[in-house]
């Protein structure tokens, strides 16, 4: 095989489109796997007429941990609670209480769950629920 030019450039084009590639899988990469999500499960709400009680199983399905998870009633009232839960762990929320009068059972009522990752950000769920009596 002769060297040319011609052959010298396709060469030298090749490897910089070859190079581009492989520069390109390993940026992105990184940043494809980092997953942040949560799954909310076995949800039981009851009300006592002053309080709705929550319990809940949580489990993060993403590689980020979670530090804290805000539960909001859609009707209105909230708490946080800790939870410090690394990628594929669970925890619960056991008897959480939050205010609110004026509700009655049977009622369905919306719970957002917000869950505030390790690097500051967010991601939430609503999940409706009936209100059973305490």
């Amino acid at each position: 095989m002769q060297i040319t030019l011609e052959n010298t450039l396709w060469i030298i084009a090749v490897l910089a489109i070859a190079g581009l590639v492989i520069y390109s899988i390993l940026a992105w990469t990184p940043k494809l796997m980092i997953n942040k999500d949560f799954t909310v499960y076995d949800v039981n709400t009851y009300y006592d007429g002053s309080y709705v009680h929550i319990f809940a199983t949580i489990k993060n399905t993403g590689n980020i941990a979670i530090k804290t998870m805000r539960v909001e009633l859609t009707v209105g009232g909230s708490s946080t609670v800790t939870l410090n839960l690394k990628g594929g762990e669970i925890g619960a929320i056991n008897d959480l209480k939050i205010y609110k009068t004026g509700l009655a059972i049977g009622k369905v009522i919306g719970i957002k769950f917000t869950a505030y990752f390790q690097d500051n950000t967010s991601k939430a769920r609503v999940l409706h629920v009936v209100l059973q009596e305490w």
